[in-house]
């Protein structure tokens, strides 16, 4: 028997128009029952088809549930799962790389997700229960369901919701075989690559058992052209932001403070990615009303992330007389911070060079992960059913970073940094070089091409469109002669190698084991409780992470050095009087005088294209003003461990013990669900109890080693804790008619912190200054407190649906969430030494901390329309439409600077969701347009006076089209981003333009065979 009444007409007239359409490849309709309903299996193809699903899953659902459903086997209605969880309402999606990515859910991020209703583990989030879903590939998967309140016997809830993603299984196909394959090229506008992509489909159903293997083969190229403050991030940010005041008085007289960028860039990003992903599931009737199932998900993905193009910057030597307003850079947007002093926007400056340069970055990526799914389900028509079901999960994730400027300032002579040079052993000393050491040593010229002045000023200003540099035009002095700015960027002859450093390494091991049992008993004859639920539940997580740098000797092994820098030298403590590591002077030098042991500087004098190749670059997108210059062929740093060896002839994995840590989080839950059905009537009431221990080892961190900010482990500090949560749900839906619904939802949910939150330490950012010639602190990050609780939430829910077609449908819901326990960004001030030993503090350090009194609350509205399902007009009837709008207000304990609630984060106020969709026996299309209004990226340290960090409006535009040949054969094109839209974001105020992310249109043409 089945708790709920399922209404036979619906899905016979589903099945009727499916048929008519001519869209039915396979239909199969095959009676299942579970603990929620009778439901028959239809596999269909097309896009109406596709929408019939998505609203029976939505109307038989037993709480406020919205899927999305394969339009045909390895075809999600968009390029990645995100992209299609942007349509529904009340999900909003970010973007990396142009792609879509993680996901909110009714404006938050704390969203469980879950593979066929169990959690697993990805291998781009292995902290965390979500999933960043732009890293999984949609040909695997049949459909996702969003939950949107919760119900006791799911084993995900989030804050605000949950994803449930759901792959095939052999008895959900025809019996024998079945076959799909697909291959289709994808190009980028910027990238300008063609990258292939096959997947395909083998099941065999044999009536008792089955069996099925689908797998997907893909090359991405992913280009995005960005420009504003220098932060070379996966996404971009503000990265070590200052202000005008830093370290003192303001040099140009001004008494407003406003925010001063480590630097500007302009450069483009790439990610090539290369990843195989396959499924294999095993299906058997044991009989008895025994049914045994096994499942593995598997993915393996290489990703290389690049940065290249130029950085202006202020060389970590100062903030307070690096940028500073022109005349007319002043918005006229101010505040007062709560210290008092008085702030204004900028989004004009003139820069002094201190560093002018070009960068190349690049980030390896080696990610893998196991999901294994064993479960034996029971129903052999009597009162009780249920399941044992067991996972393991393994996810590794290793990434490798290199990193080399080339600087066209001559450190030499004539500019603000200027030597004469650094001091260097005889074999580098040239004709025009003055020995002055014992040895034969000299200060060596390090940038005979390079520009000699300190006078020029460049320019960035972002008050319009697109930002434009300019002063390129300048004449200058150098090695070259007298010739602009932009002349000496195209030679290569001005360059010289200014650092080379591989840092932030990472190794990530995760693991997911869990073992759950739940059953469902059902009752003939009493009069309002129909069945009851009940379970328990064991979930072990745990994660190693690992942070290093590869460091190299020098010195004959007396020092070591994380950044090979031309303005690092040798460490006098450790290595004075060792001739590997410097000389006596013969003669005074400025004010060294004769006998003063000198050490060797770190990296020594070098063209940029002595130790790697190079190649010209002129192409940043919009921005304008930039000239040609000539930068490290990314390709270099491809193995950077190997790139280190060669070059500096030994390398060394140094941990970096303020940001490794492991984690053990163990939940033990059980639950208790009834439920009911009356009249019109039904739903489920529950409990659910969920303890939680959880063990934290980090490290305590002792004095950073020299050229570096590694802190290295001088012991471990371990921390277990325990918590329990008791979450009651509740949900009531009334059948006003056949066709209306009424919903209502009530309850308290829980998520667990990302495991970094509990687990990460503590890292300083340190920078040159002049007047202690040492590195100081200018600021930190404590990624870890084991203190914090998770997020805990109270949830109410209120919708109405009408069912006014076959494949139609409108809605309205309202919903109010108040976050209890949240964490959110918040700055503490510690005293921490510079390299001197001197504690010149206290400065701020970026840190989670407690928060309460959050709220979220908002409107969701929406229909779902197939035109033929209104009226009968030929032209019309092949039509339809997905309307959806979100309104989505949010607040935490915090305040805007410029005045106002403070958001959470991620979340956008308005979201609008509009596609068009055609279809007949021969063709279907599909236009599709989502816009959200500005998100909260972070909230802003008190080095920029508190001000949050924005992204702007945004809007994409996607088409697809579908010809279908054959009734086996279908070609396809796909367009995503058509009109090339710009992520731009503010700090604080729109007019303070921070940077932006021109993302490219990406367009597919592929064709697919099913049989």
């Amino acid at each position: 028997m089945s708790n709920r009444t399922f209404k036979r007409s619906v899905l016979s007239s589903t099945i009727a128009v499916a048929l008519s359409a001519g869209v039915a490849q396979n239909v199969i309709a095959e009676e299942k029952s579970s603990a929620d309903a009778e439901m028959e299996v239809i596999q269909v193809k097309g896009i109406r088809a596709s929408t019939v699903k998505a609203i029976n899953t939505k109307r038989f659902a037993l709480s406020q549930v919205d899927g999305i459903a394969s339009e045909d086997i390895g075809k999600l209605p968009d390029v990645t799962i995100s992209d299609s969880l942007q349509r529904i309402t009340g999900v909003q999606v970010e973007r990396a790389a142009g792609e879509s990515g993680p996901v909110q859910i009714r404006g938050m991020a704390q969203v469980d997700t879950t593979l066929n209703g169990e959690v697993f583990l990805s291998a781009t989030t292995i902290d965390s229960s979500g999933a960043d879903f732009g890293d999984l590939p949609s040909q695997l998967f049949s459909g996702v369901d969003v939950y949107k309140t919760s119900q006791t016997k799911r084993t995900a809830s989030g804050i605000t919701g949950s994803v449930d993603l759901k792959t095939r299984r052999p008895f959900d196909m025809s019996e024998g075989w079945t076959t799909n394959v697909a291959a289709d090229v994808t190009q980028g506008s910027i990238s300008d690559e063609a990258d292939p992509n096959i997947n395909g489909l083998v099941s065999y159903n044999a009536e008792k058992w089955g069996v099925l293997f689908s797998a997907v083969t893909q090359e991405a190229t992913l280009a995005t052209d960005y420009n504003g403050y220098f932060d070379t991030s996966e996404n971009g940010g503000i990265g070590a932001a200052n202000n005008n005041f830093t370290w003192g008085q303001n040099p140009q007289g001004n008494d407003v403070r406003h925010v001063v960028p480590q630097g500007f860039a302009a450069f483009n990003k790439q990610e090539k990615r290369e990843r195989q992903g396959f499924q294999f599931a095993f299906q058997a009737d044991l009989s008895e009303g025994f049914e045994l199932v096994f499942e593995a998900f598997y993915t393996d993905q290489e990703r290389f992330n690049e940065r290249q193009g130029l950085s202006h910057n202020n060389r970590w030597y100062t903030f307070n007389d690096y940028a500073y307003p022109t005349d007319t850079g002043w918005t006229g947007d101010t505040f007062t911070d709560i210290q008092g002093n008085e702030w204004g926007a900028v989004n004009d400056f003139l820069l002094k060079p201190w560093r002018l340069q070009t960068f190349t970055q690049v980030n390896n990526n080696y990610e893998t992960s196991t999901n294994l799914n064993l479960e034996l389900n029971f129903n052999n028509g009597g009162p009780l059913s249920g399941q044992v079901r067991v996972t393991r999960a393994r996810a590794d994730a290793s990434m490798r970073h290199g990193y080399g400027e080339g600087d066209v300032l001559s450190i030499d002579r004539g500019t603000l940094v200027t030597g004469p040079g650094q001091f260097t052993p005889a074999e580098f000393c040239g004709a025009g070089d003055t020995i002055v050491g014992d040895q034969g040593g000299c200060y060596a010229q390090f940038s005979p091409g390079g520009i000699e002045d300190d006078s020029f000023l460049l320019r960035y200003d972002a008050s319009g469109d697109s930002p434009v540099f300019s002063g390129f035009d300048q004449l200058v002095n150098g090695g070259q002669g007298l010739m602009s700015v932009a002349d000496y960027m195209g030679s290569l002859d001005s360059y010289h190698i200014g650092a080379f450093s591989s840092e932030g390494n990472t190794d990530d091991v995760g693991e997911i084991n869990t073992f759950s049992t739940n059953w469902n008993y059902q009752f003939d004859d009493m009069p309002f409780i129909t069945s009851v639920d009940f379970g328990v539940r064991f979930m072990e997580r745990k994660v190693d992470h690992d942070q290093f740098t590869y460091t190299s000797e020098f010195g004959g092994g007396c020092d070591i050095a994380q950044w090979k820098a031309v303005d690092q030298y040798n460490t006098l403590e450790t290595c004075k009087d060792n001739p590997a590591a410097g000389e006596y002077l013969t003669e005074d030098v400025g004010d060294l005088t004769a006998g003063t042991w000198v050490p060797y500087t770190i990296m020594q004098p070098a063209r940029l294209d002595t130790f790697t190749t190079v190649s010209q670059m002129s192409n940043f997108g919009s921005v304008k003003g930039v000239p040609t210059m000539w930068a490290i062929d990314p390709s270099n740093f491809r193995d950077p461990r190997q790139f280190h060896l060669d070059t500096f002839g030994n390398v060394q994995r140094i941990e970096n013990a303020g940001a490794s840590y492991d984690v053990n989080l163990q939940e033990f839950s059980y639950f208790a669900q009834a439920n009911f059905e009356w009249e019109m009537i039904r739903g489920n009431f529950g409990m659910k109890v969920i303890e939680t221990d959880i063990y934290v080892k980090q490290n305590l961190v002792g004095p950073n080693l020299p050229h570096s900010g590694l802190g290295p482990d001088i012991g471990d500090v371990v921390t277990e804790r325990s918590y329990t949560d008791y979450l009651p749900s509740l949900n009531v839906t009334a059948d006003i008619t056949e066709d209306v619904i009424l919903r209502g939802a009530y309850s308290k949910n829980m998520q667990a912190l990302d495991l970094a939150s509990w687990g990460g330490g503590k890292t300083v950012g340190k920078a040159i200054d002049g007047s202690c010639d040492c590195l100081r602190v200018v600021n930190g990050t404590l990624t870890g407190n084991p203190a914090l609780n998770p997020w805990r939430s109270e949830n109410f829910s209120l919708s109405a649906e009408w069912y006014n077609g076959d494949a139609s449908m409108m809605f309205l819901a309202f919903y109010k969430i108040d976050i209890e326990s949240f964490t959110k960004s918040d700055t503490v001030w510690i005293d921490e030494p510079d390299d001197d030993g001197i504690s010149r503090g206290p400065w701020p350090f970026d840190t989670q901390v407690q928060g309460k009194g959050g709220n979220v609350q908002g409107v969701e509205v929406g229909m779902k329309a197939a035109f033929s399902d209104y009226m009968d007009i030929a032209i019309l009837n092949n039509f339809g439409v997905d309307v959806n709008y979100t309104f989505s207000d949010s607040s935490q304990d915090g305040k805007r600077v410029s005045g106002g609630e403070m958001p959470f984060v991620g979340n956008s106020e308005h979201t609008y969701n509009f596609v068009l969709w055609y279809e007949q026996e021969e063709f279907s299309t599909r236009l599709a347009w989502n816009s959200r209004s500005p998100r909260l990226m972070t909230v802003g340290s008190s080095a920029v006076g508190g001000q949050a960090l924005f992204q702007d409006d945004y809007t994409q535009l996607d088409f697809s089209a579908t010809y279908h040949a054959t009734d086996y054969l279908d070609i396809y094109l796909h367009g995503s981003n058509i009109t090339e839209e710009v992520q731009q974001t503010y700090l604080e105020f729109s007019s303070q333009k921070a940077f932006r992310n021109e993302y490219e249109s990406r367009w597919t043409l592929g064709v697919r065979a099913t049989f």
